[in-house]
């Protein structure tokens, strides 16, 4: 694995660029501050829910308000409300504007579309996109722009940062996702990323890194005791690669960033990995590159990625 390519590719191609955002439209969209929270006016109590997005923004036009609303950005006592003409009810408001205009700019390629059968489909994502929508936006996001492709309302068994690339398997129907996020809980689904980091060469060829994992803020922390999730992940070095040193994971458990947690317990943080001690990057260098999995309605093992070292 040492060397100027790996099955071929090179880095730019095995880590791409990631998909851009669209630029930051006028205000409202990218104020300073992007999350208004507060108390509902009772005399808005049974009127349509774009009122009280104009009550905040009066500068908005009524057709601007129900765009917004339906885009996903306000949601009353913790739950979303994306339907405009849906009367308020409720004590609490919370409105989260995208830094862009409410619009549909990530589209899939359907060149990336690694399996499809009537249970299950796999795509390989672009780092930039999340797996599922977010509290700002339902459109953009892996699964929303999968079911415009294909006409079908997909479930999402397991999902990748947005800043990651690579593999995600999304299911088909209610058996598939049922039976697919049981094989996840149980560790029957295997999972390989690749992932780059710098410094010196590691003392080890393969290693399993076990910590506990516990959120501080906005980012997690990892700990050999203590209150947390437990979290397993066995690291393979596979060698240099475009000066940097390339690494093969393989998490048995599913801790949000575990890899990059693990990586950077070790003492190589990710490139790109900001939050983590990564150095500068243009991304994450952090790619799900294997599945290994029983097809939820045949039974028939499928292996997709490779080939991996035994």
């Amino acid at each position: 694995m040492v060397g100027k390519s790996l099955d071929g590719l090179s880095l730019a191609e095995i880590f791409e660029p990631p998909w851009a955002d669209p630029p930051v439209g006028p205000p409202p969209f990218g104020f300073e501050s992007p999350v208004h929270v507060g108390q509902i006016p009772k005399t808005l109590i049974g009127q349509e829910v774009w009122t009280l997005v104009t009550l905040l923004f009066p500068e908005l036009k009524v057709n601007e308000a129900k765009e917004l609303t339906e885009f996903g950005s306000l949601w009353i006592d913790r739950r979303l409300v994306s339907d405009p003409l849906a009367k308020i009810n409720g004590k609490e408001f919370r409105i989260n504007l995208p830094a862009y205009k409410p619009q549909i700019y990530y589209e899939i390629d359907p060149k990336r579309l690694v399996f499809e059968d009537k249970d299950l489909l796999i795509y390989d994502k672009e780092s930039g996109p999340p797996t599922v929508p977010v509290p700002h936006d339902l459109k953009n996001n892996l699964k929303a722009a999968l079911e415009r492709y294909t006409g079908l309302s997909l479930r999402a068994p397991h999902r990748l940062d947005a800043a990651s690339s690579g593999l995600v398997i999304m299911a088909a129907n209610r058996l598939s996702a049922s039976r697919l996020s049981r094989g996840f809980m149980e560790k029957k689904i295997v999972k390989r990323y690749l992932a780059l980091s710098v410094g010196p060469k590691p003392d080890f060829s393969k290693t399993q890194v076990e910590a506990v994992i516990y959120k501080v803020g906005q980012v997690y922390k990892t700990s050999q005791s203590g209150p947390g999730y437990p979290s397993q992940t066995i690291v393979t070095f596979l060698g240099e690669f475009e000066d940097k040193l390339l690494f093969l994971c393989q998490p048995l458990t599913g801790r949000t960033h575990q890899i990059r947690l693990h990586l950077a317990h070790l003492g190589y943080p990710i490139v790109g990995d900001k939050l983590y001690g990564g150095i500068n990057g243009p991304r994450l260098a952090l790619k799900a590159s294997g599945l290994s999995f029983n097809h939820p309605g045949t039974g028939k093992l499928m292996t997709f990625g490779g080939p991996w070292p035994d």
